[in-house]
């Protein structure tokens, strides 16, 4: 697996909602459409939020950066806003509780690839 980290500063509260908003719409979709696994948005302050993106490998994750992650991020970075980047393999094992899968279902939005 391969896992990005995306945390933006935005300039105000309104700026960062509108951008939780569209992830948790459009963007969750096309990035599913591009093998996303799974996205997770948390936030860090009143203006700084952070993006959680996880892959299956490093060529999904290439895809989505190329046709989702990257522009919007080149687009952040054009506004002036700080955006720090963190990307790279998943080493080790991987540990899931079996409760997560039960969480999820109650919480999480699912899309399929086709949607």
């Amino acid at each position: 697996m391969y896992i990005r980290t995306i945390k933006v500063t935005f300039k105000d509260k309104l700026s960062k909602d509108m951008f939780v908003n569209y992830t948790d719409t459009n963007a969750d979709a096309k990035g599913i459409k591009n093998g996303t696994l799974m996205k997770i948005l948390f936030s860090n302050s009143d203006v700084t939020v952070t993006l959680v993106l996880i892959f299956p490998d490093y060529k999904t994750f290439m895809r989505d950066h190329n046709n989702l992650a990257g522009p919007i991020i080149d687009s952040f970075k054009d506004q002036g806003l700080k955006v720090e980047l963190n990307d790279g393999e998943v080493l080790g094992n991987t540990a899931v509780s079996l409760q997560f899968l039960d969480v999820l279902k109650k919480e999480a939005a699912f899309y399929s690839p086709n949607d």
